[in-house]
C-alpha cells in the first residue's frame, strides 16, 4: 500500500520493463546481481522469473532538505524524523512466532514515523521521572528502543550514559556512582543485575524495562527499594502530556562514553553537544541509493552508535543483530549493509579460515592448478561480503598487512578503508589521511626507539586536538591531566609514523601502542602487536598473544589454533584421540616450527623468535575477559590468566642472575660473581622485590636481612638457593648489639637549660617532608605567632630543593599556605651525618638561637634490617642530643618515638629502660629503641625531653588527608582496586588517631607550663574505633562492588597488583595479614589526663567517606 500522498519517482526504476519505479511502492532487489530491481507487476509476471533470490524493498526519492547542517544534535533529530518519515528506519530480525527461540531469514522494519512518534512519546513519558540535565543510564543489547531511548535524551536534554553489557557489577555500580545516575534504561537481561546493585547506588532509584516485566522481577525490585517502568507504560503517559525540545548550550555535556581505564575501573569521557555534533558531518543527504547499516556491536561504546545516528540522519536504514555472534554472518547476509565496518578480530577469523582452506589444497598439485583452486577459495570467501555492500571498514586497532592485502584480494568489489579514531577525540585519519580539521603534533618516545628526527620519517607518539575532542573523564581529575596536555592536545598512546603521500599531504601510519611495548633481560624492547601482526599468517594460528618480560632473553607465544586446521594436521600425522584439552606435542611443536619459519622468512630478530609456547584452544573473548569490548586483546588480562603457563625454564645460574639484575637494576657480567647484591644505595623496595622474586621461582624464603649483608654476593646467593639448609644457620640474635648501641657515651656536659615558653622565636624541626611531620608543622604554624621562624632540616640537593620537597609534601596533604614560606627555612642536611653535615659557623648559629627542637625525622620503614637504619634513626637522635646540647644553655626537644619500641607484652607509659629488646620484631623498633634509649639517658642527665610514643595514625579529619605507604591506606586501596576483602577480617576494627589531631595535641602537650620534661606520652585512640564493616559499607556506598573472599582467594588476587614500583609492592606480606588486628591493649592514661581539654575527633561515616575518597584519588583512579 502506497503510504505517500504525493505521487512521485523514486530513485529506482525496474530493470526488467524499464518503468518507473514511484515513492512509496516497493521493488524487488536482487541480491546477487548489483543495483537489479523488478517492479511488482514484473516481480510476477516475468517469465521466466529472474535467477537469483529477491528481496522486497522500500523505494523513496529525493528530499528538499539536502545538506542543511542543524543548530543541534536535538533539531537534527527531530527534522530527520519529520523529512524521512515514511521512510523505513530499524528492523529486527524475525522469529518463529510459535517458537520465538528460532530465528527466520527476513527482517522486519518500522518507518521513522513511528520511531518519531514513539521517541517523543518517550521522552515526555521520562520527564515525569527525571529533570532535564539528569543523568539517564542506557544498557542493553542492541535493538531500536536503545536509539529511541538515545534520540529522546537528546531531545529532553537528559545525559546519556551508555553503560556496556559485559561490564561486571562492580563496573557498573562504579558508572553509576561516577554520574550519579538516576534512572537506567535497560532490557530484560540487564534488569536482575540493576535490581541486585540497589545497595550499591543509592542515586538510582528508578529503572526503566524495555520488556515487559514478570510478577517475581517486580517483588525483587520493590524489594531493594526500586521502582520499575515499562517502557510501553512511560510512551503511553507521554503521549497524554507533551513537553517541548529543551535547549542546550553547545559546550554541555551531551552523553558520557565509558572506557577501560587503567586502574580496573572505566574513565567516563565528556562528551560535550558541540562536540557530539562534530561527529556528523552529512546531515539530510539525498542518497540515490539505499543507504544501510547493519549495527552489532554494542551501543556503549562509539563506532555503532554513531554509524547508526550517521545514517539515520541521512534517511538510512539500520538492522539490529540478534546479538548472537554465530549468526553475524547469516544477518549480514539478510540485511545486506551497504558499507560494512568491523574490528581486526573479525577480519583474521576470515583470515584464519581462509588459510585452513587453502592449506587443504593437496600440495602435490601444480603451481598453476593450485592458483586456480586459490582463486575458486577466495571467490567463496568473496560471497561472506553482501553484493550490495560496496565499502569496507576497519578499524579499533592495527590491522596485520597480511590480513589487509588478504581482504584486497578477496573483496576487490569493494573499496577497503582504514580508520583511525579515538572516543576522547574523534576521527583523526582515514586511509592514513590526516583529517583536514584537526591539529596535532609528534613526540619523541625515546624509551622505544622512536623520535621525531627519525629517518626517512618523523616517529613518536600523536597528540591530536580536534573539534570532536572530548571535555575531559568524569570525576577524574586526575586521568585527565594524565591525558591532556597544557594546550590542550590529548595524549593518544598512538605510535605513528608520519609520512607524505602523492599529493604533499601528511599520512598518519600507526605502527605501534605506547602502552604495549615491554622490555626483554638483555634490554630489547619489543612491539607485541607488531609481531602478532606477523605470526596471524600461520596457517595454525586464529588468535594469538606475544608475551615477554624482564626475566625473558625471547618472547613467548599464547596462540589459539584454527579448529579445522588443528584436526586436519591431526589426521595428516595419524595423531589418534586428538584432545584439544591437552593438545599433542607434535602439534605443538609444528605450530612453533611454522611461527620460527615466518619469523626466519619476516628477518625478524632473534629475541622476537618465540621460544615458549602456549597453546589453548579456548578463545580469547569479550565474554571471558580477554578481549575488550572492542575486541582488542586485553593484554594484562592475558598476562594475568597465562602466567603460570608462560614460565620458561632457565638454569638456576641463569635464573638467579637475571632475578638479581632485574631487583637491583645493576648488570652483572659473568665475570662479576662477587658483585655485592645491594648496595647502600638499594631500599627496601628493592630487597622486598628480590625476596619476593626468588621465592616465587625457586621457593625458598631468603630473610631480607640476609640479603643486607655485606658479604652477600650472586655467588654465595647461588650457594643458599642451592642449599637451603645453609639459611638456618645464618640466622643469629642482635640483642646484644642493640644492647651495646644503646650504651653509646653521649659525651655531653650538662649546663643551664632554656625555658619552655610559649613564644618561641626560632624552632628545629625535622621529618617535615613525612607525613606527620608535615601535619607537625602546619600546627606549629598555625599556633606560633608570624614572628617565629621555623628552621625545617631536609635531605637533599640545596635549600631551596629542601623548600620545594616540603612545599611539594604539604600540598599533597592539602596543609600547604602560601604565607608558610615566609616563615619555614629550609635547611639542607642529612641527621645521619655529624653535625648533620653543615659548616660549623651554621651550626654553632643554630644552636645559639634555636629555643626548642622537635624531633620527628626518621626512616619509618618496617622491612629494612637494623642495620640499614641505625644510620638516620640512632645516629639521627644522636645528633639532635648533640645539637640541644652543643650550646652553653641547652634546648629541649620533643621527641618523637613509636609503641613498636614496646616489646611483647609490655603496654604501659614506662621509661624504655624498664623495656627489654629481646622482643623486638623488626629493623624499625629495633632501631627506635635504640634511639630513645640515647635520648632517655640525656634527659636524666638534665635535658628537658618530651617522649610521644605514637600508635596507628591515620587520616586527617577535615580532608581525608593519609599516609600512602600506610598499611591501613594500602589495605583499602587493594580492597577497592580489587573489589573484594578478606571474611575474616569483617568483625575487626581499626583504632587510628587522626594525623592532624595528632599534631594538634603534641603541640598542645609541649606549650604546658607545668613541668613535664620527662614524660612520656603514648599517643593513640583508644577511645573510638572504626569497625572494619563499616568500611567495607562506605566503600561499596561509594559505588565500588566488593565481594567476600577467602584467605587464598585473597592472596591470589592480592598479586595481581603487587607489581614492581607500585606501593603495595613491598607491602604484600603485611597485606596477607589482618591489618585490623586487635593486639594487646595499649595504656595512654597519661596521654588521655594530659589532653582532657580537648575535644577528640568522631570517627564517623562522614570521616571515613573522606579517608576513602583521598585513597581512591590518589591511589586507585
Amino acid at each position: 500500500m502506497n503510504i505517500y500522498t504525493k505521487k512521485q519517482p523514486s530513485h529506482w526504476y525496474c530493470d526488467n520493463c524499464q518503468g518507473t519505479i514511484w515513492e512509496g511502492e516497493f521493488r524487488y532487489n536482487c541480491t546477487i546481481c548489483t543495483d537489479y530491481d523488478y517492479c511488482k507487476q514484473c516481480m510476477k509476471t516475468k517469465d521466466p522469473p529472474h535467477p537469483h533470490q529477491m528481496i522486497q524493498e522500500f523505494s523513496y526519492g529525493p528530499i528538499s532538505d539536502n545538506g542543511i547542517v542543524p543548530v543541534d544534535m536535538a533539531a537534527g533529530i527531530e527534522k530527520a524524523l519529520k523529512i524521512f518519515s515514511n521512510r523505513y528506519c530499524m528492523g529486527t530480525r524475525d522469529f518463529d512466532e510459535t517458537n520465538p527461540s528460532v530465528y527466520i531469514d527476513s527482517y522486519s522494519w518500522i518507518t521513522y514515523k513511528t520511531i518519531g512518534n514513539r521517541t517523543k512519546n518517550f521522552g515526555n513519558g521520562l520527564r515525569h521521572l527525571i529533570e532535564p540535565r539528569g543523568y539517564l543510564a542506557i544498557c542493553a543489547a542492541n535493538r531500536p528502543e536503545w536509539l529511541i531511548t538515545d534520540f529522546a535524551c537528546m531531545l529532553q536534554s537528559f545525559i546519556s550514559v551508555p553503560i556496556y553489557c559485559l561490564f561486571d557489577n562492580r563496573e557498573i555500580a562504579f558508572v553509576i556512582n561516577n554520574t550519579q545516575v538516576s534512572v537506567v534504561v535497560c532490557d530484560k537481561q540487564m534488569l536482575p543485575r540493576f535490581i541486585q546493585l540497589g545497595a550499591e547506588c543509592p542515586s538510582l532509584r528508578r529503572i526503566v524495562c524495555m520488556d515487559p516485566i514478570c510478577e517475581t522481577i517486580k517483588a525483587q525490585a520493590h524489594a531493594n527499594r526500586f521502582t520499575l517502568h515499562y517502557m510501553g507504560d512511560i510512551e503511553n503517559l507521554g503521549s497524554t502530556k507533551k513537553y517541548g525540545r529543551v535547549m542546550i548550550k553547545p559546550t554541555d555535556c551531551l552523553t558520557i562514553i565509558y572506557t577501560s581505564g587503567s586502574s580496573g575501573f572505566p574513565k567516563g569521557s565528556i562528551i560535550s553537544e558541540e562536540a557530539y555534533r562534530e561527529t556528523f558531518r552529512n546531515w539530510f543527504i539525498s542518497y540515490n541509493f539505499d543507504r544501510v547499516t547493519f549495527a552489532y556491536r554494542p551501543f556503549a561504546w562509539a563506532s555503532d552508535r554513531d554509524a547508526s545516528i550517521g545514517t539515520f540522519i541521512s534517511g538510512g536504514r539500520i538492522g539490529f543483530s540478534t546479538g548472537d555472534v554465530n549468526r553475524l554472518m547469516e544477518e549480514l547476509a539478510l540485511v545486506r549493509p551497504t558499507s560494512f565496518a568491523a574490528p581486526p578480530s573479525i577480519w583474521n577469523k576470515i583470515y584464519a579460515e581462509f588459510k585452513t582452506a587453502c592449506s587443504l589444497i593437496n600440495v602435490h598439485h601444480s603451481v598453476e592448478a593450485r592458483a586456480i583452486k586459490e582463486k575458486r577459495l577466495l571467490e567463496q570467501f568473496s560471497k561472506l561480503i553482501p553484493t550490495r555492500c560496496e565499502s569496507i571498514q576497519v578499524g579499533g586497532a592495527k590491522v596485520s598487512p597480511a590480513v589487509f592485502n588478504f581482504m584486497k584480494r578477496c573483496f576487490s568489489k569493494c573499496r577497503i578503508n582504514e580508520s583511525y579514531g579515538i572516543t576522547e577525540c574523534g576521527s583523526v585519519a582515514y586511509n592514513q589521511a590526516v583529517e583536514n580539521d584537526i591539529k596535532y603534533r609528534l613526540e619523541s618516545v625515546p624509551e622505544m626507539g622512536y623520535t621525531i628526527d627519525d629517518k626517512p620519517y618523523p616517529r613518536g607518539e600523536i597528540l591530536t586536538k580536534t573539534k570532536q575532542m572530548f571535555s575531559g573523564y568524569m570525576n577524574n581529575p586526575e586521568e585527565t591531566r594524565a591525558a591532556v596536555t597544557d594546550d590542550g592536545y590529548f595524549r593518544t598512546g598512538d605510535i605513528v609514523e608520519l609520512r607524505t603521500n602523492s599529493d604533499g599531504k601528511p599520512d598518519l601510519h600507526v605502527i605501534d601502542r605506547k602502552k604495549s611495548f615491554f622490555k626483554l633481560s638483555q634490554g630489547q624492547f619489543v612491539s607485541p602487536e607488531y609481531l602478532q601482526s606477523i605470526y596471524i599468517q600461520s596457517s595454525f594460528v586464529e588468535q594469538i598473544y606475544i608475551h615477554g618480560d624482564l626475566l625473558s632473553d625471547s618472547v613467548a607465544a599464547v596462540v589459539v589454533p584454527n579448529r579445522a586446521y588443528a584436526q586436519t594436521f591431526a589426521l595428516e600425522h595419524n595423531i589418534i584421540n586428538f584432545d584439544m584439552h591437552n593438545p599433542n606435542s607434535q602439534f605443538c611443536d609444528a605450530v612453533l616450527n611454522d611461527l620460527r619459519s615466518i619469523a626466519t622468512k619476516e628477518s625478524l630478530r632473534k629475541h622476537e623468535f618465540p621460544s615458549h609456547l602456549v597453546v589453548d584452544f579456548e578463545p580469547f573473548t569479550p565474554e571471558n575477559g580477554l578481549l575488550t569490548s572492542s575486541f582488542k586483546p586485553c593484554r594484562h588480562k592475558l598476562a594475568v590468566y597465562y602466567a603460570d603457563r608462560l614460565k620458561a625454564s632457565k638454569t638456576i645460574d641463569q635464573r638467579l642472575k637475571t632475578i638479581i639484575e632485574t631487583a637491583t637494576g645493576q648488570s652483572i657480567s659473568k665475570d662479576d660473581e662477587e658483585h655485592l647484591l645491594i648496595s647502600n644505595g638499594n631500599d627496601s623496595l628493592t630487597a622486598v622485590r628480590l625476596s619476593r622474586m626468588i621465592e616465587n621461582n625457586f621457593g625458598v624464603p631468603v630473610p631480607i636481612s640476609i640479603l643486607f649483608e655485606p658479604t652477600m654476593t650472586l655467588q654465595r646467593l647461588t650457594s643458599l638457593i642451592k642449599d637451603p639448609a645453609q639459611l638456618s644457620s645464618m640466622s643469629h640474635s642482635i640483642v646484644p648489639q642493640l644492647l651495646n648501641d644503646s650504651q653509646l657515651d653521649l659525651n655531653i656536659n650538662m649546663n643551664e637549660c632554656k625555658k619552655t615558653t610559649c613564644s618561641p622565636s626560632l624552632i628545629f624541626i625535622t621529618g617535615t617532608t613525612g607525613f606527620v611531620g608535615a601535619f607537625l608543622l602546619a600546627e606549629l604554624l598555625r599556633v606560633y605567632p608570624f614572628d617565629c621562624k621555623f628552621v625545617c632540616l631536609v635531605r637533599c640537593e640545596s635549600s631551596a630543593t629542601a623548600l620545594d620537597r616540603i612545599r611539594k609534601n604539604m600540598l599533597f596533604y592539602q596543609i600547604w599556605e602560601e604565607n608558610y614560606e615566609k616563615r619555614i627555612i629550609p635547611l639542607k642536611g642529612d641527621l645521619a651525618k655529624t653535625y648533620f653535615g653543615l659548616d660549623s659557623e651554621t651550626y654553632e648559629s643554630l644552636a645559639k638561637q634555636i629555643d626548642i627542637i622537635f624531633h620527628c625525622g626518621a626512616t619509618v620503614n618496617f622491612v629494612l634490617p637494623y642495620s640499614q637504619l641505625y644510620g638516620p634513626n640512632v645516629c639521627g637522635t644522636r645528633e639532635i642530643i648533640r645539637l640541644a646540647t652543643y650550646s652553653s644553655i641547652c634546648i629541649p626537644v620533643q621527641y618523637i618515638s613509636t609503641l613498636s619500641v614496646l616489646s611483647s607484652g609490655i603496654n604501659m607509659e614506662i621509661s624504655i629502660d624498664k623495656i627489654p629488646p629481646d622482643g623486638l620484631v623488626g629493623g624499625y623498633g629495633q632501631s627506635k629503641w635504640v634511639a630513645e634509649k640515647l635520648i632517655t639517658k640525656a634527659s636524666q642527665l638534665g635535658l628537658p625531653v618530651v617522649i610521644y610514643r605514637l600508635g596507628s595514625i591515620c587520616a586527617a579529619t577535615g580532608t581525608g588527608a593519609c599516609n600512602i605507604n600506610d598499611i591501613h591506606t594500602l589495605l583499602l586501596a587493594s580492597i577497592m582496586k580489587l573489589g573484594c576483602y578478606r571474611g575474616t577480617q569483617i568483625n575487626t576494627h581499626l583504632h587510628g588517631l587522626p594525623v592532624d589531631f595528632t599534631a594538634k595535641t603534641i603541640v598542645y602537650l609541649s606549650r604546658l607550663t607545668s613541668d613535664i620534661n620527662g614524660k612520656i606520652y603514648h599517643v593513640l585512640n583508644s577511645h573510638s574505633k572504626i569497625p572494619f564493616k563499616n568500611i567495607v559499607d562506605s566503600i561499596q556506598y561509594s559505588g565500588v562492588q566488593l565481594e567476600k573472599v577467602s584467605y587464598e582467594e585473597w592472596r591470589l588476587k592480592l598479586k595481581t597488583i603487587t607489581h614492581q614500583g607500585n606501593p603495595f609492592e613491598s607491602a604484600e606480606e603485611f597485606l596477607l595479614e589482618s591489618a585490623f588486628n586487635e593486639g594487646l591493649p595499649i595504656s595512654a592514661d597519661q596521654y588521655y589526663n594530659a589532653i582532657s581539654q580537648l575535644s577528640f575527633p568522631q570517627l564517623d561515616k562522614d570521616y571515613v567517606f573522606k579517608w576513602l575518597k583521598f585513597v581512591f584519588l590518589k591511589m586507585v583512579c
